[in-house]
């Protein structure tokens, strides 16, 4: 028996081990982008690293303002990625409303196909969303950045499985009472399903937020660009300015912060909920 406790005793501080190295692994390369956001260009590159914060963030905020209106870039970033999860987180609930509480022909297959969709590569889709969008006439706008990639394959198997948990005898009661599908959808199965929709809401978001490719072909005016683009215009021929690169960096973590320390307790319990489902 106290070669069993010992055991798990050393098995518990090697985990936690385990985990502190990766925490601080995890870390410190975050620690290091804050302090380099604050060190001039010509410290950054100094051969001996700064790991103590600097007093060049205004300044090098205002470098990066004068070349690129970052501020616009990121409220694009904050209106595309907020419009997209709402619609998004809509379409998948009711999506997986359908599939979790429904019957009609060929829900399997279409539902596995659906999935099948996960193995395509962003990339083999952007020349056909492109020309597709060229031939309406929605290049370089909004809703061609929203509207292609709302029917997310994640975001409905999320949402089928936490559906299930909702018991069939509940809906059957609330239409025996008149209710409409529509009013079992919306007043019976989105309450319950507070903590999924928010961890679904955060990730799409963080899908939306780190969509690169595609609106770099899409998008054309520089007024339109989102985080992800105008970062990339950062990178010149010539010169790279990597303190004006680091205060970008710094300033678009700040609205993923602030959404995942929102809704934090929803997104664990909401995850784990998918977990053990089926």
């Amino acid at each position: 028996m106290r070669e069993h406790r010992r055991k798990d005793a050393v098995w518990r501080f090697l985990t936690y081990a385990f985990i502190l190295v990766m925490a601080v692994a995890m870390l410190v390369p975050l620690y290091w982008m804050l302090v380099a956001a604050t060190l001039p260009q010509d410290e950054f590159l100094n051969l001996t690293p700064r790991f103590y914060p600097g007093t060049a963030f205004l300044e090098n905020f205002a470098s990066l303002q004068d070349r690129t209106d970052f501020v616009r870039s990121i409220w694009n970033s904050v209106f595309i990625a907020g419009v997209y999860t709402v619609l998004s987180v809509l379409l998948c609930s009711m999506a997986g409303f359908a599939f979790a509480k429904y019957e009609f022909r060929f829900k399997e297959p279409i539902f596995y196909l659906i999935l099948g969709t996960l193995v395509l590569p962003i990339q083999l889709l952007v020349i056909p969303l492109f020309l597709m969008m060229a031939q309406i006439e929605w290049t370089d706008t909004f809703r061609a950045i929203i509207l292609p990639w709302l029917a997310n394959p994640i975001g409905i198997f999320l949402m089928r499985q936490n559906m299930k948990s909702i018991p069939d005898a509940l809906l059957e009661s609330a239409r025996m009472d008149g209710a409409t599908e529509f009013q079992i959808f919306y007043r019976i199965a989105l309450p319950a399903m507070r903590s999924s929709l928010a961890a679904l809401a955060i990730i799409l978001f963080l899908f939306q937020w780190d969509l690169f490719l595609y609106p770099l072909v899409i998008l054309e005016s520089e007024a339109n660009y989102t985080i992800p683009v105008a970062l990339a215009g950062l990178e010149g021929t010539q010169r790279i300015y990597y303190d004006q690169i680091m205060v970008a960096t710094t300033l678009a973590i700040v609205p993923l912060a602030i959404l995942f320390l929102v809704l934090q307790k929803q997104f664990v319990s909401g995850i784990l909920a998918g977990s053990l489902k089926e």
